[in-house]
């Protein structure tokens, strides 16, 4: 029996392997890195309304509101100049901190949002759909709750589990600090070095593990705990591998190219405390600043990363499941399609 071609899970059809058939994004087969890059990107430029449209008007919804409530609480920091609140000892900063925080959090909401949204719309792409945002928002919007929920529960899991590792070594390097010993010391800051290694693999491990969930969510309706079970099993085994390098390769170059849009907005941050504008000024400015980055990442990266997420999703059920095979029968009117449609 003839072996099978690389990247093709033991046991997959000999017919299948020589079949490219594309109704939309992606060949259904089991996808290389070019294939789910190239997949993604033309999913956002048919679908630009349902994706870059819905990113940025999802993103000032949020940010409008975080950014001005941000820039009022800013406000409330002593209006002097940075030299003079130094100077008298009132730099506490407490206000415009939270200030120019509270932007980033509403940018946080709308990207759960966004995640279901982009599932969506991957989902409808792999068939050769289009989409306009209002089926997209009729098709993710029962799945809102879950998709909170599963958001905030996959946030808990990561910050407990590396909270958890890296309490004990902070604990330990108190208790040398204190006791004065040098040899206490040494091994408390060793404990600190293994305990933030341990919390960086746990990080990688969890992000990769719960990748799924949203998709999950969205494109099977799946309850918040079954999603969880689901993206735990398309993503355990050898393929883990391969998922976490494609994730960190495309985090780093979107970081890369989010940096190199809103540089120039983070350098009129910097900018301004140089100025000589009174503190509260500089952190209403910052806030402000925060919320414009926001909108600009939130519409141009988040619909990649999203994105990028739900077409891994589609490959991992191909590589397991077969799901190609379902989808060319959808295709072709064969079959129902594997996931619902909103004007279904």
């Amino acid at each position: 029996m003839p072996g099978n071609a690389p990247g093709y899970p033991p046991g997959y059809p000999q017919q299948a392997m020589r079949m490219d058939f594309r109704p939309g994004i992606i060949p259904l087969r089991p996808l290389k890195m070019d294939d789910v890059f190239g997949g993604v990107f033309r999913a956002v430029r048919g679908n630009v309304g349902a994706t870059v449209g819905l990113a940025a008007l999802t993103s000032m919804l949020f940010l409008v509101p975080f950014t001005a409530l941000g820039a009022w609480v800013s406000s409330q920091e002593p209006s002097v100049s940075i030299e003079d609140s130094v100077a008298a000892g009132t730099s506490s900063g407490m206000f415009g901190t939270l200030g120019s925080m509270l932007p980033s959090i509403g940018s946080w909401f709308s990207t759960i949002l966004l995640a279901g949204f982009l599932a969506y719309v991957i989902g409808q792409a792999v068939l050769g759909r289009k989409v306009t945002a209002g089926e997209t928002w009729n098709g993710t919007k029962p799945r809102i709750g879950a998709l909170i929920v599963a958001t905030l529960l996959n946030s808990a899991i990561i910050i407990l589990s590396m909270a958890a590792i890296i309490t004990l070594p902070i604990v330990l390097l108190v208790a040398a600090d204190r006791s004065g010993s040098d040899g206490m010391m040494v091994a408390g800051v060793i404990a600190i070095i293994v305990g933030v290694v341990l919390a960086i693999a746990a990080l990688l491990f969890l992000w990769t593990r719960l990748a799924f969930v949203t998709s999950s969510v969205v494109l099977e309706h799946l309850r918040v705990g079954k999603a969880f079970a689901r993206s735990w099993q398309l993503t355990g085994g050898s393929p883990f591998w391969r998922l976490l390098g494609i994730r960190l390769l495309a985090a780093i170059a979107i970081g890369i190219v989010a940096s190199l849009i809103t540089a120039p907005l983070a350098i009129i941050g910097m900018a301004l405390l140089f100025t000589g504008i009174p503190l509260d000024q500089v952190y209403i400015w910052q806030a402000v600043i925060t919320g414009v980055s926001g909108v600009i990442g939130g519409a141009i990266t988040t619909p990649i990363t999203a994105g990028l997420d739900a077409l891994l999703y589609v490959d991992q059920r191909i590589r397991r499941e077969g799901l190609d095979m379902h989808l060319i029968q959808t295709a072709q009117g064969a079959a129902p399609p594997p996931w619902p449609r909103a004007d279904a």
